[in-house]
Order: structure tokens, then sequence, then C-alpha cells
């Protein structure tokens, strides 16, 4: 019940977002989702290595990722990887659009 409003916006906003998207990026992303233990499909590289599978990314991979010119995967997990900055970017996006729910 205490995060029931918040929920209910994501998923409202996940479905108006569903409607832009690629249909065969949207597929990826879902088979991620239910391929993987905790659901995360997209995750951060914390201390040189993905926060899905904690397993290293080579420097040259996270030069690639912090371009963000194309979509990179994690070659173990499958996921797919962003770097730490734009993670906290969405981190504090959501929390301003919580706090004004």
């Amino acid at each position: 019940a205490e995060t029931e409003k918040e929920e209910s916006f994501l998923l409202n906003k996940s479905a108006e977002l569903r409607g832009k998207s690629e249909e065969r990026l949207l597929a990826a992303y879902d088979r991620i989702r239910t391929s993987v233990r905790n659901g995360l499909a997209v995750v951060s590289i914390e201390r040189g290595a993905s926060a899905g599978s904690f397993f290293t990314i080579p420097p040259q991979t996270q030069m690639e990722i912090a371009a963000r010119k194309k979509i990179i995967t994690d070659e173990h997990s499958g996921r797919i990887l962003v770097d730490g900055v734009l993670a906290d970017e969405e981190k504090e996006k959501m929390e301003k659009l919580f706090a004004s729910i």
C-alpha cells in the first residue's frame, strides 16, 4: 500500500514509453528481464564491473558505454550496461518524480 501510487505511476509511464520504442528492442528487454534472477535488465558499471554479474568490464568497453552511442550488453549476463553517471542522473530524476506525486 505504501508504494502503490508509485507503482501505478511507473506502470502507466512504462506503457506510454512502450508505444514510442522499437519492437525488437522491447522484445530483447523483456527477454532479459524474464531470464535474470532479480529482474534487472539494465545495470550500471560499479568500480569497473557490471552490477549484474560482477565480472570486470574491459576499459575499452567502459569507454564505449560512457560514450552512449550504442547499446552494449554484458557478455556474461546479457544485461544492458550503462555508465554510473547516467544511472545516478536517472535515480535523481526518479526521486524528484516520486516527491512530486
